[in-house]
């Protein structure tokens, strides 16, 4: 039996396939938050202005995404099949 952890700044909503957690308040998935820290080369801090969140929430985002590294980066890997599929991502 596992320990349900609860999350101050993500929270869970209902999609179609998506099972990744959100961050409450925003339109916004762990791994878009993820990946426009990295895209972009922003530090914490810097994420956490950009985006007007608290620094915990930050933290929490990259604590979520490392427990949950493989869900994520295959629902990213959905979402480009998809993207692709209605032609609006470009093929690598």
């Amino acid at each position: 039996m596992g320990i349900e952890v609860v999350y101050k700044h993500l929270e869970a909503r209902p999609h179609r396939w998506r099972k990744q957690l959100w961050v409450k308040g925003r339109h916004m998935t762990v791994w878009h938050l993820i990946g426009a820290m990295r895209a972009g080369g922003y530090t914490k801090e810097q994420t956490a202005a950009n985006y007007d969140l608290p620094l915990e929430a930050i933290e929490e985002a990259l604590a979520y995404y490392q427990e949950n590294r493989a869900l994520i980066e295959a629902e990213a890997e959905e979402e480009g099949r998809r993207l692709r599929a209605a032609g609006l991502h470009p093929d690598k």
